[in-house]
């Protein structure tokens, strides 16, 4: 029998869990995304010894992050998988059915037989930095579509007022998240010096080094500048077929915001 392994397919509502390895077919249950939900599927996992096994689940952003910092802090080795890559290993197994619960038995299984990264913990201060950070992008984005919806606008219309006081409301808010942003890597002398070490680089300006800093919470991961690429999707993807060989211009499988950061950087 194959060693124990253990697949989560995490959603907003529930968790659908898979334990391999402890009977001739995957183990199941279903628990909700509450607090008492996620106490359920310790003991549930305990119940059937399995502790120690490898986990995995796909990175969802929050909910599976909340997930991953549960089971590490219970004794599990975490793995938080790229969802493209745990797509493409469900399309070689050639699956027929997709379901939450067989989702949750693909990824016990991709454990099972997969070199997996094993998830740490990001630090508080890593956190606070990321989620300022994207916060900033969203309250951008809102700025613009706001933008958007003034300039469509007859100069009479009587949303024009409305739409001004929203604008006012967003960007006196950008400029606090910002500043906050700012004091944030200025009291920490660990920042401070890699935000002086980006942007020592030409063409890297203040904005691109606090995105650099927010989405690679750790550079020592990095053995070479081809595994960073990589990390971010910037990595040209080979495909074969038959006598054919060639290469996409990017594999996109990789973070979507550090991509986009760098993407604009080769850009410059």
């Amino acid at each position: 029998m194959i060693s124990p392994a253990i697949g989560i397919d995490v959603c907003k509502a529930h968790l659908d869990v898979a334990i391999q390895g402890v009977k001739d077919k995957p183990l199941h249950r279903q628990f909700p995304y509450t607090v008492d939900g996620q106490r359920q599927l310790v003991k549930w996992l305990h119940q059937h010894g399995v502790h120690g096994a490898p986990v995995c689940l796909e990175a969802t952003g929050r909910y599976s992050v909340d997930i991953a910092w549960l089971l590490f802090k219970a004794g599990y080795p975490v793995a938080v998988e790229n969802p493209a890559r745990t797509k493409h290993f469900a399309r070689s197994l050639m699956t027929r059915q997709k379901t939450d619960k067989v989702d949750a038995a693909m990824l016990a299984h991709y454990a099972s037989v997969m070199p997996c990264r094993a998830w740490s913990p990001p630090s508080v201060l890593y956190s606070d930095l990321k989620e300022l950070k994207r916060l900033i992008e969203d309250l951008q984005t809102d700025r613009t579509r706001v933008l958007n919806r003034l300039e469509g606008l007859r100069t009479a219309s009587p949303a024009r007022r409305h739409l001004n006081e929203q604008l006012r409301q967003i960007e006196e808010q950008l400029r606090q998240v910002e500043q906050e942003l700012d004091d944030l890597i200025d009291n920490d002398s660990t920042l401070q010096a890699q935000s002086q070490l980006l942007t020592s680089i030409k063409g890297i300006g203040k904005i691109t080094a606090q995105q650099l800093l927010a989405e690679i919470p750790d550079w020592t991961q990095f053995g070479s500048a081809d595994e960073l690429v990589a990390y971010a999707g910037l990595n040209p993807s080979h495909r074969q077929s038959g006598n054919k060989t060639g290469y996409t211009a990017v594999s996109k499988q990789g973070n979507a915001h550090l991509r986009k950061t760098l993407y604009l950087y080769n850009a410059i």
